[in-house]
């Protein structure tokens, strides 16, 4: 996990709400150049999307996306 990410699950960890932030996942493209676009739900609600060839890069900028949106 990178900065935002752990930004997050720290922000609701402390806030006891453990399972509040959940990610979906989604790979498109071919298999020698996969893209990944992961979304960030907090409570249910989307607070982030991203799309990136990695997919930490994607969680991280979905990550930093909702920490934004949600004054983290």
């Amino acid at each position: 996990m990178s900065r935002y990410t752990i930004a997050l699950n720290n922000h609701y960890q402390s806030r006891r709400k453990l399972h509040a932030v959940t990610w979906a996942e989604v790979q498109s493209g071919p298999p020698h150049a996969l893209s990944w676009t992961l979304t960030c739900k907090v409570e249910g609600e989307v607070v982030g999307t991203a799309t990136a060839n990695q997919k930490s890069a994607a969680k991280e900028e979905a990550a930093r996306i909702a920490c934004e949106r949600l004054g983290i």
